[in-house]
């Protein structure tokens, strides 16, 4: 099974659609899994963030995506095409449960 298969059938075991925390602009809407992979064509995850698999937005200036080696999730600016800009948001899939 690919990294990406992982990821998705992870969002699905935790029934994962929005996810919040404590911050008041932290809120992001998890992609429907049927379009994950043409949003990420879409955007050029690969092309500009190599290694990452974007999963949702904030519906404005952020993507939340899973790094594939370590499976941390990240929020990425769409403007940004520089990893150094990603801002970690948890551990895991799993842990983005907690933040709810």
């Amino acid at each position: 099974m690919s990294t990406i298969e992982k990821i998705k059938q992870e969002i699905k075991k935790q029934n994962l659609q929005i996810v919040s925390g404590i911050e008041s602009d932290f809120e992001f809407i998890l992609w429907d899994l049927t379009e994950m992979d043409e949003l990420n064509k879409g955007y050029e995850v690969q092309k500009y963030h190599h290694g990452h698999y974007a999963i949702g937005s904030s519906g404005g200036g952020e993507m939340l995506t899973v790094e594939f080696d370590t499976g941390i999730v990240y929020r990425i600016p769409f403007i940004s095409t520089d990893n150094s800009e990603k801002i970690k948001v948890s551990d895991s899939i799993t842990e983005l449960t907690k933040l709810n």
